[in-house]
């Protein structure tokens, strides 16, 4: 998938922006949001959209189903609906057509190790009848790492069964299962790595957050290179730490980022002569704040177009715009107060995320549709498409205009 570039749908050109280039407008693309394990409504807009039928196969034909990231955490079910996404991957393209899921916050999250938002139901749809079994001899695992760090007044080595309870209750079952299946060598991590952040299909750029016209970056494909090589930097150094037993390799990422701070300040108290043992890893561990991955203005991460005044930034986004060959972006990441897909600026940016979780955001699953030059908004709840924009008359319904703001979410 990551040196597979260029492919062709319909006899056109998709040419993801990494390349460099732009390809021909293509009949159909449809445009999915945040979906976090919100299977079913996930499910529900695909069918609204015609992309698949009642039994979750591929209906679409040569259409364009572009998925911007968040589809893990807060919800119950990320496996079921990446799953679904890896299945419709390939069923599309048995049929000329293309499904291009790109990196969301929440997968970067995920494969790093920062498990804040994940639900219980979300884990225990990764447990199996050997999950206790799993579970045991992680905890076993655990007290050696403990033991081989010095820490021989931990709690759980002195057999606290408080600590004890507390370290099940923060590991339910499920736990490791998931983390292995996120994992660079596990069936999802293995897939998420070699995504994209930010893709063009025809005059139309798609991300998760959206792009910083004062960002300074040459063009996509460097943006796509340098997340997916910080991601690639990330397991190094993780597992590199890991090796040295410095962190526990089932660690959080808070855990890890606390445990390394600890080893390098007593490092440093110590007055230590020369370079210690995985010192330069370290640093380099304890200076991940600097890296675009995690950046408020990646691509990942970036709200300034869902709530910056259009003033603000409308200039420089024109000039980014022209200068990436694109007329549009289309971006999700940050919720619309009335769960309606939104334009700003001119009709040239399109927000998309609707809140399709909704015990968690109230809101409803949607979808965006481009077709030859018209876009047009789909619900779940809602038999027929609204026409938003038609880009060969510049007419937008009233409905659909105006500035909103946004809420934020992490």
């Amino acid at each position: 998938m990551a040196g597979s570039l260029l492919r062709k749908v319909s006899g056109l050109s998709i040419l993801l922006l990494a390349a460099g280039a732009t390809a021909p407008a293509q009949t159909r693309v449809v445009t999915v949001g945040d979906v976090h394990g919100a299977f079913p409504e996930f499910v529900a807009i695909l069918q609204r959209t015609g992309l698949t039928d009642a039994s979750r196969n591929w209906t679409g034909g040569s259409a364009v189903l572009v998925q911007t990231g968040d589809v893990p955490d807060r919800g119950p079910a990320t496996r079921q609906s990446l799953d679904l996404l890896m299945e419709l991957e390939r069923q599309a393209e048995k049929q000329s057509g293309k499904v291009l899921p790109l990196l969301g916050n929440h997968e970067v999250m995920t494969v790093m190790a920062d498990l804040r938002y994940v639900s219980v139901e979300d884990y225990q749809s990764f447990a199996t009848d050997q999950s206790e079994k799993v579970r045991e001899q992680a905890f076993e695992d655990y007290k050696k790492f403990l033991q081989a760090r010095g820490k021989h007044n931990h709690p759980l080595l002195a057999g606290d069964e408080g600590a004890r309870q507390k370290w099940l209750a923060d590991h339910p079952l499920g736990y490791f299962e998931r983390y292995d299946a996120f994992s660079p060598q596990g069936l999802y991590g293995r897939w998420l790595r070699g995504h994209d952040a930010v893709a063009q299909v025809g005059d139309v750029l798609y991300m998760h957050g959206g792009l910083n016209p004062k960002l300074h970056f040459r063009n996509i494909r460097e943006l796509n290179d340098r997340i997916r090589s910080e991601m690639a930097n990330f397991d190094s150094l993780w597992q590199g730490l890991a090796n040295r037993k410095l962190i526990w390799r089932y660690m959080t990422l808070d855990e890890a980022i606390r445990e390394v701070q600890d080893e390098w300040a007593a490092i440093q108290s110590a007055g230590q002569a020369g370079a210690p043992s995985g010192g330069e890893d370290m640093q380099k561990f304890l200076s991940m704040q600097s890296w675009l991955l995690i950046s408020q203005d990646s691509p990942l991460w970036y709200r300034g177009l869902a709530l910056e005044p259009e003033e603000k930034l409308k200039h420089d986004l024109d000039k980014m715009l022209a200068r990436l060959k694109a007329r549009y972006l289309v971006a999700a990441h940050t919720v619309r107060p009335k769960y309606d897909i939104m334009t700003r600026f001119d009709n040239h940016v399109f927000l998309i995320d609707t809140g399709m979780l909704k015990p968690y955001f109230g809101g409803r699953a949607s979808a965006l549709e481009v077709r030859d030059g018209r876009f047009a908004a789909f619900y779940a709840d809602e038999e027929k498409p609204r026409p938003l924009f038609a880009a060969e008359t510049g007419a937008q319904p009233a409905a659909a205009a105006g500035q909103v703001d946004g809420e934020r979410k992490p």
